[in-house]
């Protein structure tokens, strides 16, 4: 044989050799994927343990690959959220007043209060004596443009201006929050380390969420679905709360009174209580009052208020990371923040100016601690969790940690439909794909040799190395294989067979016309070649369109097309190629070619 044709088998050798060791890790079964996971989270640790298990030796000459498979195929968690857009304009308002305030306080504009309307996007301003209309739009324009005035409200029995959020806002807002949600989630769920979710839009305002072998909905409900907004607000200590766990109870008559007075959804509405207390004189104006929540089996209840100051001194923007940890002395679980330089520098200030007084950790809301400052602060702060059973504490904790990291959500999430896929049914639905797709494929492999002879068996060989190869880079790019990705497999098959159909039949006209089988197989293989690329290019072009816009199955049928086209191109022209150049060098030039 020619030197030049050594170097091609060898190559294609190579290239078998290095797909079946790709595989490897694949089939070799769960503790040696166990071990090779083990073996790549030690290598990204900056100190790992000095004692630790040893791993067997065949980890450090396997690859790090696997094939992932699907939410059809394995089974899982497949969740629908819808996103409060509604609530996300709300915030938005609520967030507008301190930017309100500061630029009244700049221009000189007296303003006694202002407030959101608890159901409108509307900001509601009580203007100081003597302070007019146009001078309140005068601070509106210079820190609100996307306002608009409204109307003069005076039913109360004071004057407020009311400012409404224009509608194109509103509208940018209800798209941004979607996004940003969709955004967030998938950055949180890329934290847990869940192979290869599917993270979709769902209609105007929903998002569709497929978690892969995932079986806890809990868990999962509780990862994705928590808004996770957090600040930190001073404790007015002059509103008789000084201890909290005491000095509350002023308070409570109080509540009763807006008990009584407010729908149940209202009252139990925390935001809503608040300013109904505050308009009703029960509570200084630029107060807020918030609730610590306690357990009572599965339901978080009410357990005592605080009235803070209705200024956020620094929000989840300023951690610039989350860690747990526990208490030595306590052995309470703890949440670590460490801050951003603005927000370490914020930090020192408000601490160093308010010492023996505390400052509430509020998060969606809710105050998680108000600690006592006890000296100025600068680097960082503790929420603590709780001590509440073996692991019931830690993965509290290890869960607001992750979802601090990864971000507040822009507007509330709310689990809609929630279904936990069957294992049993993707094993089934693994064994039927394959079942077909194997029957398909030895039904055309039987026709190719029945057909073609020997050079059909030659065929039948480029179909296998083009499976295992598809199969190979699909572990190596970490796809995810899908039931419709076992049918892209499938028609991998069927188009491979068809490429050799036409390079055979192109060669069978050459071998008509006279030529010898080495001049027809250098012809056949030259000249349908254009031919091939051609359809192919089509195709793949097809696959590129189904990945942009798809999702979901649609992802995985593309993904799995376009790597069949390329392994297809491969094997059915420079594979078959090959080993046809084998079978003719091994034979005299005047034998007739098996074909």
């Amino acid at each position: 044989m020619e030197r030049g044709l050594i170097a091609r088998l060898a190559f294609v050798g190579s290239v078998i050799a290095f797909s079946v060791w790709a595989l490897l890790p694949t089939y070799l079964g769960k503790e040696v994927q166990e071990n090779l996971d083990l073996a790549a989270k030690r290598a990204v640790m900056d100190n790992p343990p000095i004692l630790e298990t040893p791993l067997p030796d065949y980890v450090k000459w396997l690859p790090n690959w696997k094939i992932n498979l699907g939410l059809d195929l394995q089974g899982g968690i497949d969740l629908t959220l819808e996103v409060g857009v509604e609530e996300g304009v709300l915030s938005s308002v609520q967030r507008d007043i301190p930017a309100f305030k500061t630029s009244a306080e700049k221009l000189g504009v007296k303003i006694t209060s202002v407030r959101r309307d608890a159901k409108l996007p509307q900001l509601r301003i009580e203007p100081a004596e003597g302070t007019t209309l146009d001078q309140v739009q005068t601070v509106e324009r210079s820190s609100l443009r996307r306002y608009k005035y409204k109307t003069t409200d005076s039913s109360s029995g004071r004057t407020e201006f009311v400012f409404e959020m224009e509608q194109a806002a509103q509208d940018d807002i209800r798209k941004k929050s979607v996004e940003q949600a969709l955004e967030t989630i998938r950055n949180r769920i890329d934290e847990t380390g869940v192979k290869e979710p599917s993270i979709t839009l769902k209609g105007a305002d929903g998002i569709d969420v497929q978690l892969p072998g995932e079986t806890n909905v809990e868990d999962a409900v509780a990862t994705v679905g928590t808004t996770a907004r957090l600040v930190f607000m001073l404790v007015d200590e002059d509103s008789a709360l000084k201890d909290a766990e005491l000095s509350f109870r002023p308070l409570l008559p109080l509540v009763e009174e807006a008990r009584a007075a407010m729908s149940e959804a209202d009252f139990n509405d925390d935001r809503t209580l608040s300013q109904w207390l505050t308009d009703n004189g029960k509570v200084p104006e630029g107060r807020l009052v918030l609730w610590h929540y306690e357990k009572k089996g599965d339901v978080d209840v009410r357990a005592y208020p605080y009235v803070l100051m209705d200024e956020e001194m620094l929000s989840g923007d300023d951690i610039n990371s989350a860690s747990t940890g526990s208490d030595s002395q306590t052995g309470q679980y703890e949440v670590h923040l460490d801050f951003k330089p603005r927000g370490s520098q914020i930090f020192g200030q408000v601490t160093g100016a308010n010492l023996q007084k505390r400052f509430a950790i509020v998060l969606d809301d809710k105050v998680r601690s108000a600690p006592v400052i006890q000296s100025q602060i600068f680097d960082n702060a503790r929420i603590t969790v709780g001590n509440d059973g073996a692991d019931g504490g830690k993965k509290e904790a290890g869960q607001l940690a992750l979802v601090l990291r990864s971000g507040a959500l822009p507007a509330p999430v709310t689990p809609g439909d929630v279904r936990l896929v069957s294992g049993t049914l993707g094993a089934q639905a693994v064994n039927q794909g394959m079942l077909g797709a194997a029957l398909g494929s030895g039904l055309v492999m039987l026709f190719a040799a029945f057909y073609y002879r020997v050079s059909g068996l030659i065929a039948d060989l480029t179909l296998v190395i083009n499976v295992l190869m598809v199969l190979a880079l699909l572990s190596i790019v970490g796809a995810t294989l899908t039931l419709p990705g076992i049918c892209g497999i499938a028609l991998t098959v069927g188009m491979a067979v068809d490429c050799n159909i036409i390079i055979y039949e192109r060669i069978r006209e050459e071998l008509r016309g006279g030529k010898s089988p080495k001049l027809a197989l250098e012809v056949g293989f030259d000249r349908a070649f254009v031919a091939v690329f051609d359809s192919y290019l089509a195709h793949f072009l097809s696959g590129v369109v189904l990945y942009s816009y798809g999702s979901g199955p649609l992802k995985g049928f593309a993904v799995t097309l376009m790597i069949g086209i390329f392994t297809t191109l491969f094997t059915g022209v420079f594979v078959s190629r090959t080993f046809m150049s084998v079978l003719v060098s091994l034979r005299r030039s005047s034998t007739a070619l098996s074909i």
